[in-house]
């Protein structure tokens, strides 16, 4: 019974999943920086230790140009449908995009496919319907890109990724890794995702459904779904545009990207990044027929987490008008996440939230 679960255990447990949670110590293994052009690193925060929506790096020293890259993969999704996968990784790509301060008529895609065997043989006895879900997922490409008017510029695929262990087929899910490069005309205008100063203003862009089907919490209780994620390709681009305007006039303090997790994990990483609290109100979510466990975990399209100076409401609202958004709640100085639902208040400290999503691969 969901509506008996304990919201704040859960939100902090998500942050410890292996999809979520942090790779920092991994990552810093490597170098991700060329002469020192990176303006949004990959971790970024008080503490530089949050994985960003992208990375923003100029084209030379000095120059104001710079190029944006971003990547989003749903492989959950194609339980139910490679369709709404594809167009969700689509959706995704280009959001994370948007939410570093890019423009959507500037950015190109590349389609990674990596697919299990699509062709039928007694190894493979499913390999028509293997084959039946690729057809689907490039039938979303087709749509998508067209609607969003985003340029596929290369791509790959990789279709026999099968392994016979002990007798026992294994096939990975179909999964497509969409990568989005795009043009900054002005990088001294991108935006992280982390809460600035106390006293912001929080807005949430877009409109929540009742979306859990494949989510990666419906994953931690071990269940699927039916209600897979949808992009609404309209709704999208003008919501893509109007955050455009947003940034590029710097009414935006800081920007996420929802995705795996929901509100909940976006909130939680405004949160961690810039290691202040924030005070949330969920029953003004812009939201469908959604349950505060919905509204937290749904992991609907096409949405942000935006903080902003109260100095600059009214021209952000403006902004943003005919577009689906509310303020709902602020930044505090207290290092906890507080979520007001219909069903009760859920609190989550700071301290409990990057234990899990820096522990699991040991980095505290």
């Amino acid at each position: 019974d969901l509506s008996k679960r304990d919201v704040a255990a859960d939100l902090a447990k998500m942050m410890g999943r292996l999809n979520i949670c942090s790779d920092e110590y991994k990552a810093r293994q490597y170098d991700h920086e060329v002469k020192g052009l990176s303006v949004i690193k990959p971790f970024v925060g008080k503490c530089r230790d949050v994985a960003s929506d992208a990375t923003v790096t100029m084209i030379e020293p000095l120059s104001k140009e710079g190029v944006i890259l971003s990547a989003a993969i749903l492989p959950r999704y194609s339980d139910i449908d490679t369709y709404h996968m594809a167009a969700s990784c689509l959706d995704l790509g280009v959001r994370r995009v948007i939410a570093v301060g890019g423009k959507l008529d500037k950015v190109a895609g590349l389609d990674n496919f990596c697919w299990p065997d699509p062709v039928q043989s007694e190894k493979t006895p499913d390999g028509e319907y293997k084959l039946a879900q690729l057809v689907r997922a490039n039938q979303a490409l087709y749509d998508y890109t067209k609607k969003f008017r985003v340029p596929l510029i290369s791509g790959k695929d990789s279709m026999k990724n099968d392994s016979t262990r002990g007798g026992r087929k294994i096939s990975i899910p179909p999964s497509l890794l969409f990568s989005a490069i795009a043009k900054m005309d002005d990088v001294t205008k991108s935006v992280s995702l982390d809460a600035k100063q106390a006293g912001d203003l929080v807005y949430v862009i877009g409109v929540t459904k009742p979306e859990l089907g494949g989510s990666e919490y419906y994953a931690m209780l071990d269940a699927t779904g039916n209600n897979v994620p949808k992009v609404d390709a309209e709704q999208a681009v003008r919501t893509y545009h109007a955050v455009s305007e947003a940034t590029g006039a710097e009414l935006v303090n800081s920007l996420q990207s929802p995705a795996l997790g929901g509100l909940a994990v976006a909130f939680a990483k405004v949160a961690m990044a810039g290691r202040l609290g924030l005070e949330i109100d969920l029953a003004k979510v812009p939201a469908e027929g959604c349950s505060d466990l919905e509204v937290l975990f749904s992991e609907s399209n096409s949405r942000f987490v935006a903080t902003v100076a109260p100095r600059h409401k009214a021209a952000f609202e403006a902004a943003l008008a005919g577009i689906p958004f509310a303020e709902v709640g602020k930044v505090i100085a207290e290092p906890e996440l507080i979520l007001a639902g219909r069903s009760g208040k859920y609190t989550v400290t700071l301290d409990a939230l990057l234990k899990e999503y820096k522990g699991t691969l040991d980095q505290i």
